[in-house]
């Protein structure tokens, strides 16, 4: 049996309450009319205990009235007066009057027993039910009637005819109903005024709970005024309904109040009705709001995390409660049914407001409790943004939804309509989303996402993503589109390349791969390029691969492979490599990299650098590390560099606090510059370099100092090199004109010390010398002006000008004791310097016009000399010349082929002969060329075998008769082979 059939059932037992009893009088009025109770009553068997206290022949009365068991009697009366007439058919009942009326009944299914009173009733007929045709009179008319969902207890007061005259009162009461496990109520109590006119029942008044609870829902004092009316048969039922409670509360909401007006018909098992209803301070359970606001506070580590605030505020204001009204009607039965709403707003103190559009209506269905909707709502106000959604009518809860754009904190999100449906598989919604906000520590516009979701999982496995800019200081990236796909909880990019702008700058950034690992954060990329600036001053980096991981809002990895150069700044960065780290919008950089000249021919070989610490914070990048050596590991040079991302510029500190040379290092193994020309370097260097950088170029200025440096060179050794230089270009090696340095000594083959030298490094590797002076045997040697080209390839040419050597203190210099000379020479010795080493070309030192002496006092060998020789050799002993020049050409570690070219006259006699031919020699003239071709650096050893001549007498004596067949040359231990 359903539950609004037994609902109806029992109310209709309620109401007639005094019919029930005026019936079972009825039924007996022809037996009471005749005098015949007693007699029926037992003849029925029906156990009955009653007192006649009067017996009249309209009238008979009964009193202490008590039928059924006597300990639990089925109906028991105080009194009761049956009201009989007599005409020409015989005795009719007129009324029936009673007081105290106890009547016990049970509801059995779809009928109500009586217990031993249902042998009183009418056996059942195929006649439709009809009221009694007489006047009752009952006061204090009672009836409990046991039912499956609990008792009921009823009284009724009142009288009348029943079929068209009725008037009373019903009051019932029901402490706990049960209607099915899952619909409960307490305190159930209704106060009814009862009519009836023209067989038609009327029932007015209240009907009250003090709880109930249906399907998890909670309702506090819930209360009807009902008026309705019913035929005979209570086939038909109009009912006026106005309900109300005080109190509603499911798991998910609650009410302060709510309230509903309308009317219900009851007709052949059908309900139907319509009316209006309104709901006072509903809110969302407070645990259903702060679920959906830590729903959204997932979004606090994301882009969205303003947006995710701003709705979080607008979901837990709706805390404050709102009111709501609409309209309803209802048509089912107790199988079937539905309940249709419209003109539904709601209004939250908030300042939300929700509204089914115009034309629209929501659909309830029992018993499956599904719900659609046909038409649409719409959504607006108190944090929320504007929404407007709209259902089809040929699916349930699917439909479109647009969304105005959500915007809080400078974070801006618009959808595009979203298509969604709700269904036993889950919930699934397809839209793009078109995001401008903070990501990533810079600022995103237009980024464009298209999202479809079913079952909580992404369809399809790629997706375009775009974006009109990103900005990140004072970088700028401009409209993109990139694929990127997802499998796996993976998502893949790339080949992907961006245009962007650093400050005025043009950037590119280009990789071939990217992975990200949604559920971890876990990224991997590879072959990214970066080109950063114009062709005139860019900027080049070049990474194999990057990887890490990104999680609340940081992140952190390695990096290798990398390798660029930056800007106009001619130096090339590669194998750079390491950790990385970002973190509350600093990146910083750990690892090593090795630094080389750019130059076509380079004037730096490369250093390596282990400990190089880079951050980047505040559009400012600032970096230190330790340059070495990459074979010695020698540190060369601590390095800090800043660099101003806003403003194009920086700055890089060289500083070398001294750098040695020696075993472990030579400077070869820094610069080509010095290789062959330099070598066996033994001292330090110390000074400081500075780079600075701009939109407008590079400059780079330093100064470099040693006070002690020795090595070996092309030109003999130097010792004692001390000196400061000033570079204007540190990069190009560049420097003002007038730098000085001072050389202790330098040793050709002949010690030259005390000398300066002034010079200046012009761009492209030269040397200009400015000048150099020494004083050299009484004399000076001078540098002559002149360029050099220090490119290893290049051909270097010096010219040294001797002025004034004094011959006599040369030769002491060099401790010839066989020789005396006397007489200034000057000249030139030019030298040129290539990889094969350095000669001289075209040297001539020339005696001034004064001339000079020349003695040779050493002894001669016990070998035998001819004639002629003998002659020379005497000569030689006191001659004074005029002319004496000495030509040189010839390698500086090789063979010098030297000239002497002399003439003079005898001073002395002829050795004491006796020859006569000897003697008729003296105070003639004498010519002397001379050609010595010996290592340059044994050059003035020499002169030393000038006490042993015989080897330059025959080229001497040209002008004389041929001599006698020459005897071997006479060469002494300190002499040298002489060709």
């Amino acid at each position: 049996m359903s539950v609004w059939r037994v609902i109806w059932r029992s109310l209709a037992v309620l109401i007639l309450l005094a019919l029930i009893a005026a019936a079972i009088t009825w039924a007996m009025r022809e037996d009471i009319a005749r005098n015949y109770a007693d007699a029926e009553i037992k003849r029925r068997g029906i156990p009955a205990r009653y007192q006649i206290t009067e017996i009249g022949p309209s009238r008979q009365r009964l009193e202490k009235i008590s039928l059924g068991d006597p300990t639990n009697p089925d109906l028991a009366a105080d009194w009761a007066e049956i009201i009989t007439t007599t005409g020409f058919s015989g005795v009719s009942v007129r009324m029936i009057r009673a007081g105290g009326v106890r009547l016990k009944g049970r509801l059995e299914g779809d009928r109500v027993t009586l217990g031993s009173l249902d042998k009183l009733l009418p056996p059942p007929s195929d006649k439709p039910f009809a009221l009694p045709d007489f006047r009752v009179e009952l006061s204090d008319a009672r009836l409990r009637l046991d039912t499956p969902y609990g008792p009921v207890g009823a009284r009724f007061d009142g009288g009348g005819n029943i079929a068209t005259s009725l008037k009373g009162k019903l009051a019932a009461l029901m402490p706990d109903a049960a209607l099915d496990p899952k619909c409960t109520a307490s305190g159930l109590s209704a106060y009814l005024d009862i009519s009836t006119n023209s067989r038609r029942i009327s029932a007015k008044g209240p009907v009250r709970a003090r709880a109930a609870n249906c399907a998890g829902v909670d309702v506090s004092f819930p209360q009807a005024q009902i008026d309705l009316v019913t035929d005979e048969r209570f086939a038909r039922v109009d009912s006026d309904i106005a309900a109300e409670t005080k109190l509603l509360h499911t798991s998910g909401a609650s009410l302060r109040a709510a309230r509903a007006t309308g009317r219900v018909t009851y007709a052949d098992g059908t309900f139907k009705g319509d009316g209006n209803a309104s709901v006072t301070g509903f809110s969302p359970d407070a645990t259903v709001l702060n679920k959906a606001a830590m729903l959204m506070r997932r979004a606090d580590s994301t882009p969205v995390a303003p947006l995710g605030e701003s709705l979080v505020k607008a979901i837990l204001a709706l805390k404050s409660g709102s009111n709501a009204q609409g309209r309803f009607s209802i048509d089912g039965n107790a199988k079937t049914g539905a309940i249709m709403v419209d003109g539904v707003a709601a209004q939250s103190a908030s300042g939300a407001v929700l509204r089914l559009m115009p034309q629209s209506s929501a659909k309830i269905v029992w018993p499956s409790g599904d719900s659609t909707i046909d038409g649409g709502l719409t959504l607006a106000g108190g944090g929320f943004p504007s929404t407007a959604v709209r259902f089809d009518k040929a699916r349930a809860l699917s439909g479109v939804a647009t969304i105005s754009p959500l915007s809080a904190g400078g974070t801006r999100l618009a959808l595009t309509p979203v298509r969604f449906s709700f269904a036993k598989g889950g919930a699934a919604f397809a839209t793009t989303a078109l995001f401008d906000g903070t990501l990533g520590g810079g600022q995103v516009r237009g980024l464009l996402v298209p999202i479809a979701v079913r079952g909580g999982a992404l369809v399809g496995d790629c997706i375009t993503v775009g974006l009109s800019s990103y900005t990140i200081a004072n970088l700028a990236i401009t409209p993109l589109k990139t694929n990127v796909c997802l499998r796996g909880g993976q998502a893949t990019a790339g080949p992907l390349n961006i245009s962007a702008r650093l400050g005025d700058s043009p950037l590119s950034l280009a990789f071939k791969s990217a992975r990200y690992a949604t559920v971890t954060g876990a990224f991997v990329a590879d072959g990214l390029a970066v080109r950063l600036g114009d062709a005139k001053r860019l900027t080049a980096l070049d990474i194999a691969a990057i990887d890490g991981i990104y999680k609340n809002g940081s992140a952190a990895g390695r990096f290798s492979g990398a390798a660029g150069q930056i800007g106009n700044v001619p130096l090339l960065l590669s194998e750079v490599g390491g950790n990385w780290a970002f973190a509350s919008q600093v990146l910083t950089i750990k690892g090593g990299l090795r630094v080389a000249d750019a130059a076509k021919n380079p004037r730096y070989l490369p250093l390596i650098s282990d400990d190089v610490a880079l951050s980047l914070a505040d559009n400012r990048i600032t970096a230190t590390g330790t340059l070495r050596e990459p074979f010695s590991k020698t540190a060369i040079s601590n390095v800090t560099i800043t660099h101003d991302l806003k403003r194009s510029t920086g700055r890089a500190i060289l500083d070398v606090p001294g750098l040695n040379f020696g075993q472990a290092l030579q400077p070869e193994r820094l610069t080509g510059v010095t290789l062959g020309v330099i070598a066996n370097v033994q001292g330090s260097i110390a000074g400081r370099g500075e780079i600075n950088w701009t939109e407008n170029g590079v400059t780079s200025t330093g100064g470099f100092r040693t006070d002690n440096l020795d090595f070996a060179a092309a030109f003999g050794p130097v010792t004692g090199l001390k000196g400061e230089i000033t570079l204007s270009d540190l990069l190009g090696l560049t420097t003002p004109a007038g730098q000085n340095v001072t050389i202790g000594s330098i040793n050709p083959g002949i010690a030259v010390i005390d000398g300066k030298i002034r010079y200046r490094l012009l761009p492209d590797l030269k040397l200009e010398i400015e000048g150099g002076r020494w004083p050299f045997a009484g004399g000076e040697l001078i540098l002559v002006p002149s360029i050099l080209d220090l490119n290893q390839a290049a051909e270097r040419r010096l010219t040294f000008r001797v002025q004034g050597l004094d011959a006599a203190l040369f030769v002491q210099q060099m401790a010839f004791d066989n020789i005396a000379v006397t007489g200034k020479f000057d000249g030139l010795l030019p030298m040129v310097f290539d990889q094969n080493g350095g000669r001289i070309e075209g040297g001539v030192l020339t005696v001034r016009e004064s001339g000079g002496t020349l003695s040779y006092i050493g002894d001669v060998t016990n070998a035998e000399l001819g004639r002629f020789s003998k002659l020379a050799f005497d000569a030689l002993k006191s001659i004074r010349y005029k002319k004496l020049s000495l030509e040189l050409n010839g390698a500086l570690d090789g063979e010098m082929v030297t000239v002497v070219r002399f003439n003079g006259v005898n001073q002395l006699p002829l050795a004491q002969t006796k020859n006569f031919f000897l003697k008729q020699f003296n105070e003639i003239p004498f010519l002397f060329n001379i050609t010595i071709k010996a290592p340059f650096r044994g050059l003035f050893s020499m002169v030393r075998s000038f006490n042993d001549p015989s080897i330059f007498i025959p080229r001497g004596l040209q002008a004389l008769p041929p001599p006698p067949p020459p005897t071997p040359p006479v060469q002494t231990k300190e002499s040298e082979t002489v060709r």
